[in-house]
């Protein structure tokens, strides 16, 4: 299901919180050409969603825009029909692109777009990585003058010379906040370099972070921006969700969130220091960046963890309401509370460490049965919408982590030259092998798992890696030794261990 097919337009954004000055008339369906028109009313839409009324306009005016509003907002009807009605049919070479950060959303856009030029002469394509090529060099060879894709693959094909961008007209960003996150950025800059200078450039995601709006200068020629919300927010701008979780399994739900949201960084709050700490060594063991703040750190410390936090050489910071007085970090996009609190009013000031100084930012609450009635109420004190999610399923997950370390790894080898890859092509039959065999396709995936840690937490990996060779040091000097002092050796590694 798209998102433009699950909500109603009552459960929309009926609020403007920022548009350009001098702002234009609403978009009506019925300035749509005729056999466009007939296309959207065989889908469904009787009328435009609020985002598409208000950032329509501007799109076929050729404005570069930042739009911000929420998943199933009909983000996707709002680029997707001006690029449309901008498309030369005449003309057999790709004149917009639409960028997505997994291969699960740009089949959805796809889906979309499909519905929307049936039975034209538009011709478009979906490109994105883990399957064959022969399908996508086809499509592009034969004109497809829409694609959308994923980065990787999409640079993937302008390195082998099957995609030019050169003519492109028009470039859309779906997911912002996650195609400008650390992850997408590399391939972000190298698409920059091919494609055309002069184009017409929007970005659309639900939050835009302080780093996105930093980054988007980069792509975009004096943007304006476009900010719808729904409802009454506590928080400028705030988007609160809960997750049910059973109360000896939260941690293992933390990291799924983590995994599946990978935010920039995040403040994750706790009832107490006990948790706190457990929190930071449980994420640090599964390979997580992550630092714990409580009240009886010394100032140092703390000051050291906070500095992290800001320079984004920490990720991810857990902390106590008492430790987390007077943190303000204005880029900060997220907000875990792995406990409902206590006190009502200090959900508003844990929500509160995020969207900041005008900012948009999500708070996620990982909340027990019988406390989603405690939820639901400081939501109504507050005047606030929560919203309750279904935990991401395994395959989502999958889905997610293989997008990322496909991006990475795509990346890598298209910088690679001709005697690198013969280089690594030395090894095609050794992979083969270990596919073959279910133990050693063990092999493989802690390579993988290697390589995604080492990318997304470098520091904690080497970190980790140097540990574990100073453990070996250790050991290789207490082999030189007698009996008893190999098995002090053991003794005082044991201890090392259960300490660390």
């Amino acid at each position: 299901m798209t998102e433009e097919q699950t909500p109603t337009f009552d459960d929309m954004e009926s609020d403007v919180l920022y548009e350009p000055e001098n702002p234009l008339p609403d978009f009506s369906f019925d300035d749509l050409p005729e056999d466009l028109r007939a296309r959207v009313k065989q889908m469904g839409w009787s009328d435009p969603m609020p985002v598409q009324k208000k950032a329509i306009p501007y799109l076929l005016e050729g404005r570069d825009m930042i739009v911000q509003a929420r998943t199933g907002s009909g983000k996707t009807g709002a680029y997707l029909l001006p690029i449309i009605e901008k498309i030369d049919a005449g003309k057999k070479y790709c004149q917009a692109l639409v960028l997505a950060p997994t291969r699960e959303l740009a089949r959805q856009v796809y889906t979309v777009l499909e519905d929307l030029t049936k039975d034209t002469d538009i011709r478009t394509t979906v490109i994105y990585g883990g399957v064959r090529y022969g399908g996508q060099i086809k499509d592009l060879k034969d004109g497809a003058q829409i694609v959308v894709g994923t980065p990787g693959r999409i640079l993937d094909h302008v390195y082998k010379g099957t995609l030019t961008l050169m003519n492109l007209r028009m470039l859309v960003f779906d997911e912002a906040d996650e195609m400008l996150s650390m992850g997408f950025y590399p391939s972000m800059r190298k698409l920059r370099k091919q494609i055309p200078e002069k184009r017409h450039t929007c970005m659309f995601s639900a939050t835009i972070p302080y780093h996105v709006e930093q980054l988007a200068h980069e792509f975009l020629h004096e943007p304006d921006r476009l900010s719808l919300s729904k409802g009454n927010q506590s928080v400028s701008e705030l988007e609160h969700r809960y997750y049910i979780a059973p109360a000896l399994g939260k941690d293992r739900v933390l990291v799924r969130l983590l995994e599946y949201e990978n935010p920039e960084s995040a403040l994750i709050f706790t009832n107490t220091k006990r948790d706190a700490e457990y929190l930071s060594e449980f994420l640090k063991n599964y390979g997580i960046d992550a630092q714990h703040l409580t009240g009886d750190l010394r100032q140092n410390k703390r000051e050291q963890v906070m500095a992290g936090l800001r320079s984004g050489e920490i990720r991810y910071v857990i902390a106590t309401d008492v430790a987390a007085r007077g943190i303000d970090i204005s880029d900060l996009s997220y907000v875990f509370l792995y406990d409902i609190p206590e006190h009502v009013e200090v959900y508003v000031h844990r929500s509160g460490r995020t969207a900041r100084a005008g900012k948009t930012g999500i708070a996620i609450t990982i909340c027990e049965d019988i406390q989603e009635r405690k939820l639901l109420g400081i939501a109504r004190q507050y005047g606030f919408t929560v919203e309750k999610r279904e935990l991401p399923s395994d395959e989502q997950i999958e889905e997610r982590l293989a997008e990322r370390l496909i991006v990475r790894l795509e990346d890598t080898f298209n910088d690679y030259t001709m005697m690198d890859r013969e280089r690594v092509g030395r090894f095609i039959p050794v992979v083969e092998t270990l596919y073959e065999d279910d133990d050693m396709r063990m092999l493989l995936a802690m390579l993988l798992d290697q390589n995604y840690r080492q990318l997304l937490h470098a520091r904690l990996y080497e970190k980790q890696e140097a540990e574990k060779q100073q453990k070996k040091k250790g050991s290789g000097d207490g082999g030189g030794k007698k009996s008893g002092g190999r098995g002090r050796g053991r003794s005082k590694r044991g201890g090392g261990s259960r300490g660390s």
